[in-house]
């Protein structure tokens, strides 16, 4: 399959522009970049989720949660966080 990392995406959204990854995966991501650019925020109606994203070629990656962030990302804190419409 090339070179490169292959990756395993829960779920792909808009012919690859939205990439949901499992956390171990967003790592692997976020090692690919000096100084990576991460956006921290919670979606949802009554039921809020954490999310973590970065960019990657022109796609969003995305995981649940939160995860261990290298001192030199640089991190977006979204007061409000919308995926869609």
């Amino acid at each position: 399959m090339g070179r490169g990392m292959t990756v395993d995406a829960n779920r792909v959204i808009a012919g690859g522009v939205l990439v949901f990854v499992e956390p171990e995966t967003f790592k692997k991501f976020l090692e690919l970049k000096e100084r990576p650019l991460v956006i921290v925020g919670e979606t949802g109606g009554f039921k809020k989720v954490k999310l973590t994203m970065t960019t990657y070629d022109g796609a969003l990656i995305i995981t649940r949660g939160e995860v261990e962030l290298s001192e030199t990302a640089i991190v977006v804190k979204a007061r409000e966080l919308s995926l869609g419409k």
